[in-house]
């Protein structure tokens, strides 16, 4: 009998979670056995919250790709199922052979699919992660996930699936025009791929220093150098209402207040990222503003989301339109919206569970 092993080899608390509780919660009438997860840091009071899942905590990274590729050659009928992945020992493993193809089916949140860093050492790391990728035997992504994976690996064999984003019901906010000021939020993390910089200056090209905007940058820690860049751009171009920076990482209640009393999401990202924000987003009525060169473009064009450029000049008419029309659809029809993406999970552990 063959087992399908999923791994969360990162420690990524909120996603990791969200994923944990999806299966136990959702999926656990799909099997009369408890799955199995191999995670990097999972506390005893969460796993005891799980009794769907047989959950096997590792304090590290390493440690974890450790155990992996010491089981992988001894049970090469067995599979991984690396949600995320995040985890350079594993792709190293998969280099030289200690996982084979078929052992490796990988659902690709999106940053280790792409190559935003600059220097030495990142242009060697990224060189040998695309060579570990073309050893994997099938993934799992958004449409625009998969199209930049098949761009470098056409020959691999892939399949539309999204992250089950945590969708609590949330009040819509009311149609009513849209008076200055705006409220605007201004990417997802702390992250510099948020390109908070350009969105502070392209955001003062269409509307004035008359904008109220919060940018969330709690994650990553220890990122006050870069903060501090964002924070003078910020006082230099809105004097008057100095964008409000927030260094703590919010909870899940807290965030999602901040995003109900946004009148508009600028999200200029250039890969995937922070679907979770959006969906979150678009539950609220709140329009999106993007960048054209990001991939999920194309899942969100093929769910006829209504969008906003942030290549292009924009007003507040724009922005009432958008906002008529998520008020106008049936989002129970979205993809990538709970319930619409459980079918792709439930594809998914019917291939490859017996």
């Amino acid at each position: 009998m063959t087992m399908l092993i999923h791994i969360l080899g990162a420690d990524i608390p909120h996603h990791n979670q969200t994923m944990l509780r999806f299966f136990n919660d959702t999926l656990a009438q799909t099997t009369t056995r408890r799955r199995q997860f191999w995670v990097v840091n999972c506390p005893p009071d969460l796993q005891h919250k799980l009794p769907a899942l047989d959950i096997r905590a590792f304090a590290t990274k390493a440690l974890l790709a450790k155990a992996v590729t010491a089981y992988a050659p001894r049970n090469r009928q067995d599979r991984f199922l690396f949600h995320g992945q995040f985890n350079l020992r594993i792709w190293l493993a998969m280099l030289r052979g200690a996982l084979q193809p078929h052992q490796v089916l990988w659902h690709v949140w999106g940053a280790d699919l792409y190559q935003d860093r600059r220097g030495l050492k990142f242009s060697l790391f990224y060189a040998l992660r695309r060579l570990a990728q073309r050893r994997v035997g099938q993934v799992f992504a958004t449409l625009g996930d998969l199209r930049v994976f098949h761009a470098r690996c056409p020959q691999i064999p892939g399949r539309r699936l999204y992250f089950p984003t945590r969708m609590p019901a949330v009040p819509a906010t009311l149609p009513s025009p849209q008076t200055l000021p705006l409220r605007l939020l201004l990417g997802n993390s702390g992250d510099a791929s948020n390109r908070h910089i350009a969105g502070l200056k392209a955001i003062h090209n269409s509307f004035g220093d008359a904008v109220r905007i919060t940018v969330p940058m709690g994650y990553p820690p220890e990122n006050e150098r870069y903060i501090a860049q964002v924070e003078a751009v910020g006082r230099s171009l809105f004097p008057a209402h100095t964008p409000i920076i927030l260094r703590e990482t919010l909870d899940f209640e807290r965030y999602l207040a901040l995003i109900t009393q946004s009148d508009l999401g600028y999200f200029i990202f250039e890969r995937q990222q922070g679907i979770g924000t959006l969906c979150l987003l678009i539950q609220a009525n709140v329009p999106l503003v993007i960048s054209r060169h990001n991939p999920f473009c194309q899942d969100l064009a093929a769910a006829n989301i209504p969008l906003l450029f942030a290549e292009d000049a924009l007003n507040q008419q724009q922005i009432a339109d958008a906002r008529q029309r998520l008020i106008s659809m049936d989002k129970t029809l979205i993809s990538f919206f709970e319930p619409g993406y459980i079918a792709g999970w439930k594809e998914l552990l019917q291939q490859f569970e017996d």
